[in-house]
């Protein structure tokens, strides 16, 4: 074995130990009224855990910014090992794969909006209640309310999103450890599916960067924090969508693939915004290139839309992510893509280290976010400017 196949070697060791402690990490979240299980030995480790998240925040703070910076280094290295030939797309699937399982075992730590989809399903399964008309406030003696936020709000998805979740709330048979576990799983499978349409599609359209796509959305840190830590309903939305351009894209089953669109549209708005560059794409044969960067352009048209009327969340990029990964050729896209992740994701510092939203806080988060993009701006100017300066004799 040569020096170079142990170094990458040790560099995936390296980064399956980082995700373990990203997912030991995520328990220093957890909300003070929740015991996810009685077991002694877990309890003990538990309460170290919430001392560090709740009563240590800078040091939180600190160990947060350190494995999220680990993550983006580990992607461009991989990213680098693709470039070089060194990695193939297989081996990119494989790694997702088991990045997926480890983080799956996550918990929720930085959105409590599982839990609004857990309680939707069981205001509707359990309560016998509609989930657009009454809340988890109309259930005071529900004791699953204790660890909720955002117990005022009414259901606000899609009509699809809804009866999606109900067979997962129905498989954790009233125990909410084992309902959460179910809720995880399907993040985790609408992740995999994605990583393999990723792969997919880009075999069809531009093989030799099929493994550089699916490095760039599977191993992206905001992916791994918002997809499988968190499970957003964003991350199975985007499967869907992956799914009806894959179907377009092969010619089959255009009827399927335009009802999957209309799905993921119905799951949560965003990516309705696809269905006319999908109606454009069909009736006037163009380009899968073509149609998937006009697809890209409306889903973040879509995004910003939704950043004005309610805030910058960084779950909302997913759409915009999965549709760049299938435009792997585009370097500048990949600097801002990768800026944008870092700056969504260091929003979660000034809460992580103060425990609240106050002014200072919003203000911070502001500027963590718009720093890094700032700076690939400049970047992706500079590159251009380069490219058109007369070359020195």
């Amino acid at each position: 074995m040569t020096s170079k196949e142990n170094f990458f070697r040790y560099t995936v060791v390296a980064f399956l130990l980082t995700l373990l402690a990203l997912v030991v990490y995520s328990y220093s979240q957890i909300d003070l009224n929740l015991t996810l299980t009685a077991f002694a030995p877990y309890q003990r480790v538990q309460r170290s855990l919430i001392e560090l998240g709740y009563f240590q925040r800078p040091l939180s703070t600190i160990i947060f910014v350190l494995l999220v910076s680990l993550l983006f280094v580990f992607e461009l290295y991989f990213i680098r090992l693709i470039r070089r030939g060194a990695m193939g797309a297989s081996d990119a699937l494989k790694l997702t794969l088991v990045t997926g399982v480890i983080l799956a075992a996550s918990y929720p730590a930085f959105s409590h909006d599982i839990f609004n989809y857990i309680f939707d399903a069981r205001l509707w399964i359990t309560h016998g209640v509609e989930p657009w008309r009454y809340t988890a406030l109309d259930f005071p003696a529900d004791e699953w309310t204790r660890f909720m936020h955002w117990t005022h709000r009414t259901y606000p998805y899609g009509p699809f999103w809804l009866p999606l979740t109900i067979p997962f709330y129905l498989l954790g048979m009233g125990k909410f450890t084992l309902t959460l576990f179910w809720f995880k799983l399907l993040g985790l499978t609408a992740y995999l599916v994605i990583a393999k349409l990723i792969q997919k599609i880009l075999m069809i359209t531009d093989p030799k960067h099929a493994a550089l796509g699916t490095v760039l959305y599977c191993l992206n840190p905001l992916i791994l924090i918002e997809s499988l830590v968190s499970a957003h309903i964003d991350t199975t939305m985007t499967a869907f969508l992956l799914l009806s351009i894959y179907l377009a894209l092969t010619q089959r089953r255009k009827f399927v693939s335009f009802l999957l669109l209309v799905i993921s549209g119905g799951i949560k708005f965003i990516t309705a915004a696809a269905i006319p560059v999908w109606l454009w794409w069909m009736t006037k044969s163009k380009k899968t290139t073509e149609a998937v960067t006009l697809m890209l352009a409306a889903v973040v048209l879509a995004t910003i839309a939704a950043f004005v009327s309610r805030e910058i969340l960084p779950w909302y990029v997913i759409p915009v992510l999965a549709l760049s990964s299938l435009l792997p050729r585009q370097v500048d896209l990949k600097i801002l893509n990768i800026a944008l992740s870092l700056g969504l994701l260091l929003r979660y510092t000034p809460f992580l280290l103060r425990g609240d939203y106050s002014p200072w806080v919003e203000s911070t988060r502001n500027l963590l976010t718009g720093i890094p993009i700032a700076l690939a701006v400049v970047v992706i100017l500079w590159r251009r400017k380069q490219k058109f300066l007369p070359s020195l004799p």
